[in-house]
């Protein structure tokens, strides 16, 4: 029998020690050999005791805990735990996951299956928390439109529940320290694993890890504001994508759009009004509607981007 793969779990943290301990506890209930997985945590200048509760635990397995003095943002607070990793198997959790025991097992026979993969696990809700409009949405969006085991577009690729080979992030140059607001710092480093590397993504439907959500449906539509800058960053980088991404129709018009993209942005930009606006966010409340919640929240989250657009031109042009 082959010996136990070393595995690395990356977890970059900020003010949220209750539910990193969730996380960390999770962990430590793992199925898979304790003395083969290491955990680092990097505290990215939380303002509280996050790092000194990190430094009294107890571990079935390594814990690497490691402090930045300022906030430097989540991509190079990854950075900084995956340089400081031994393990040969990077895996990628957030700290507000509650893991299934099995997901680090699931997630090292998976490569052991499709060797040279990127492995993208499931994150759904955890069900104590109901099944709001928001919730029902995003458990719905990315690979969880997939059928299990199959192959995944790149843009799927998110850190809160994924593996990959250290030896890949180490030869893309791990993720660009240029994303410092919230978003897409994750889906550039897929871009680059997939264009640079040669790898592919898969979905990996068994190993679950359950998101505890601490946000409402105005605290997700108001990040997409804050989104926008480093949305704009990765299409700058990626031109290529802003297609895949369905971003192109959510910019000003120009005069090299299809006729197809000039039709969907004159629709959008007359479905957009902030009355309408206020109208459907308030269908997006009503239980009864859960099955028009993908529908519901694309749109809401358009106009989001919309506004977020708008509101960077207009700061560009005074």
């Amino acid at each position: 029998m082959e010996p136990a793969r070393s595995v690395s779990v990356i977890i970059p943290t900020f003010g949220k020690r209750e539910l990193l301990e969730a996380t960390l506890d999770s962990l430590g209930r793992q199925t898979y050999p304790a003395e083969q997985i290491e955990i680092v945590v990097v505290d990215d200048g939380s303002d509280d005791d996050t790092f000194e509760y990190l430094r009294s635990l107890d571990t079935p397995y390594a814990l690497v805990p490691i402090k930045h003095e300022i906030n430097k943002g989540r991509a190079a607070a990854r950075n900084t735990a995956i340089e400081a990793s031994t393990g040969d198997l990077t895996v990628f959790v957030d700290d507000d996951m509650r893991c299934e025991p099995d997901l680090i097992e699931r997630h090292v026979s998976f490569h052991a299956a499709h060797p040279g993969v990127v492995v993208i696990g499931s994150a759904v809700t955890a069900p104590e928390l109901g099944r709001a409009t928001v919730f029902t949405y995003l458990d719905e969006m990315g690979v969880h439109r997939l059928p299990a085991g199959s192959v995944s577009p790149a843009r799927y690729f998110a850190t809160n529940n994924a593996s990959v080979e250290r030896r890949h992030l180490l030869d893309v140059g791990l993720f660009d320290e240029s994303f410092r607001n919230y978003g897409c710092e994750d889906t550039e480093l897929a871009f680059r694993l997939e264009d640079d590397a040669g790898l592919r993504f898969m979905y990996c439907a068994e190993a679950v890890a359950y998101h505890i959500h601490t946000q409402t449906l105005d605290d997700v539509l108001a990040k997409r504001i804050g989104s926008v800058p480093p949305l704009l960053l990765l299409i700058t980088k990626h031109p290529d994508r802003a297609s895949e991404l369905s971003i192109d129709v959510l910019m000003p018009p120009a005069p090299g759009d299809s006729v197809g993209v000039r039709l969907h942005k004159l629709l959008l930009a007359f479905s957009t009004n902030r009355l309408f606006y206020a109208l459907v966010k308030s269908l997006a409340r009503v239980v009864w509607l859960r099955g028009l919640s993908r529908d519901v929240m694309v749109y809401l989250i358009a106009c989001q981007y919309r506004r977020g657009l708008r509101l960077i031109s207009e700061e560009n042009s005074s």
